[in-house]
């Protein structure tokens, strides 16, 4: 029988760099990815436990799954971000359950249910130390951490992937050197709260054995080559000032922030334990635009978070109007078991009521969106392209909004940066020409 093997990461860009290294460990085993879960023999699932839709997702894929797994035709992995609660139900379902930091071990849990008869343990190795295969040519996710400190109360990564730890500053360099030498275009540095990095490596005495943030953004800002840098996800409580100077400072540096909110009422942020209040996050936006010209920012909100009121929903409504975003991740909470939230609040705003508020917020949105817009019609700007659609081109600008233009099928321009005129404005994208 053929090796084959899927992967399906669910979830934000950490699930999605964690799937890049389930790739390798299965490759060295002699595995084959294609691009349909039908054909494959080994499925690994890089789970989310952000929001009850995503744990659901996993649910219904089992009844085509379970025919092919009793028949003998497929193992099925699971891993990523997988709370206490979900973990005890989806066990029995999966022919293997690992945590990510794991993996490294992943050829020897195979073997242990008679996948892999035979395992080289000298090919084990850390976590970081997996070379990822990455699923584009030219944009590539870069993990700076692991884990998260902050506790909200809705939250499960620090259940899922535990106390924030620091990949050493030395390790990101080099393969970030390595990647822009591959002639990647698009780095993500990416963990659950980015602008914390190095703090758990703090001495008694307060100084650290690794760089600060704005540090380690200034140094691969500064190596050469022809490349943009961006980073998820931050958190206003660490957002520091010297970040805000590194970010205006290097061209390289995007211009684009995403600033996760949450919520723009005070007494809401307290019950999620956000600890910042609404006036210390417009402040901290003020500050971001008056220190980088033509910022754009992002954010992700909760609507309906246990006991909001109308009166705190309209917080977070004029917050979004006075920030003026270009994008929002808006969210209506759903309760995820095991979290501080689901054991102390009651989730008791209708899912009517959630949904108005996730529709006022969006129509907030997309006018915010469109007048930030309209100043850059007419000009021209610099565009990664992704991909060919149909009969015109896409790619996205430093500000994430992606941009149409017309080209020949065959010009091979993904991956490349390309001058556009931007001509015309819709929701959430542009139309232009190649200048």
């Amino acid at each position: 029988m053929s090796k084959t093997y899927y992967v399906w990461p669910l979830g934000c860009q950490t699930n999605k760099s964690d799937g890049e290294r389930v790739a390798t460990v299965l490759e060295k085993l002699g595995y084959e990815r294609v691009e349909d879960e039908h054909d494959a023999n080994v499925i690994a699932v890089i789970a989310c436990a952000i929001r009850q839709s995503a744990v659901d997702r996993i649910y219904g894929k089992f009844r085509a799954w379970e025919q092919r797994q009793q028949a003998g035709d497929l193992t099925t992995l699971l891993t990523g971000c997988v709370l206490p609660h979900d973990k005890q139900k989806l066990t029995p379902k999966f022919d293997l359950v690992f945590d990510i930091e794991e993996l490294p071990k992943l050829p020897l849990l195979l073997a242990q249910t008679n996948v892999e008869e035979t395992v080289n343990l000298r090919d084990q190795m850390a976590y970081f130390d997996i070379q990822p295969i990455h699923n584009s040519k030219f944009r590539a996710w870069v993990p700076i951490a692991k884990g998260c400190d902050k506790f909200c109360t809705y939250c499960a990564v620090p259940y899922t992937r535990g106390r924030e730890r620091s990949r050493p500053s030395a390790d990101i360099i080099q393969e970030v050197k390595e990647l822009i030498a591959k002639g990647y275009k698009d780095i993500h540095l990416l963990g659950q709260n980015v602008n914390s990095y190095g703090m758990d490596k703090r001495r008694a005495d307060g100084t650290s054995e690794e760089l600060t943030f704005a540090q380690l953004l200034e140094t691969v800002a500064t190596l050469p080559g022809d490349f943009w840098v961006r980073f998820h996800a931050p958190h206003p409580r660490d957002f520091t000032a010297d970040v805000i100077e590194v970010i205006a400072k290097y061209p390289k540096l995007c211009k684009q922030i995403n600033l996760p909110a949450q919520s723009g009422s005070s007494t809401i942020l307290r019950r999620m334990n956000r600890p910042y209040t609404r006036e210390q996050y417009l402040k901290l936006t003020d500050d971001i635009k008056a220190g980088i010209p033509n910022v754009s920012l992002s954010t992700d909100i909760i609507v309906g978070f246990c006991g909001e009121t109308e009166e705190e929903f309209a917080d977070s409504k004029s917050l979004m109007e006075y920030v003026g975003y270009d994008m929002a991740f808006i969210a209506q909470y759903s309760v995820r078991p095991g979290t501080v939230a689901a054991r102390r609040f009651e989730d008791n705003v209708s899912h009517e009521v959630k949904k108005e508020r996730f529709r006022e917020l969006t129509d907030v949105l997309e006018q915010t969106f469109m007048v930030n817009q309209q100043p850059r019609l007419g000009t021209v700007d610099t565009i990664l392209v992704e991909k060919y659609a149909k009969d015109h081109w896409l790619g996205r600008n430093q500000h994430q909004v992606t941009v149409e233009f017309p080209a020949p099928a065959d010009a091979n321009l993904v991956g490349t940066f390309q001058q556009v005129k931007l001509e015309e404005v819709e929701p959430f994208r542009f139309k232009g020409n190649l200048k």
